[in-house]
């Protein structure tokens, strides 16, 4: 299903995805969907360890593509940098990760759509900064 927008609506294995149709409209901060780790190299929880079996499912956590059980994989996070539609299974790292970036991205997004210069600053405190200038494009949010 494509749009006037440039995007179209795609379900993926992980569930609804709204994507770019051109590459060039992709957002500087996408990330790509991870490989699933095969169902049968994941014989236990990576997290508890727990055996699975026909009681204790195995699920893919959205972000990392690790295999967890239930409880160690619950969250369900808006994960947007992936262009899902709705909310998706997180183990919790991933999920505390997401809902940080998440934060970042709602209290800072207007300045990043009308534009702002950043200052990027090295690890290293000998080196200089870097003063860029950052502006989302409408397909770039």
């Amino acid at each position: 299903m494509a749009s006037d927008s440039g995007k179209q609506l795609v379900k993926s294995k992980s569930g609804l995805r709204m994507i770019s149709i051109e590459e060039k409209d992709n957002s500087p901060f996408q990330l790509l969907e991870p490989p699933w780790v095969p169902d049968m190299q994941s014989k236990e929880c990576i997290k508890c360890h727990s055996k699975f079996d026909l009681m204790k499912r195995r699920h893919h956590c959205r972000r990392c593509g690790l295999c967890f059980c239930n409880v160690c994989c619950a969250s369900k996070v808006g994960l947007p940098r992936m262009n899902f539609v709705d909310p998706v299974r997180m183990c919790s790292e991933c999920s505390v990760v997401t809902k940080k970036e998440n934060e970042f991205y709602d209290k800072h997004l207007k300045c990043l759509i009308t534009g702002s210069f950043f200052m990027l600053s090295a690890a290293d405190a000998d080196e200089d900064n870097i003063v860029t200038y950052v502006k989302l494009t409408a397909n770039h949010r």
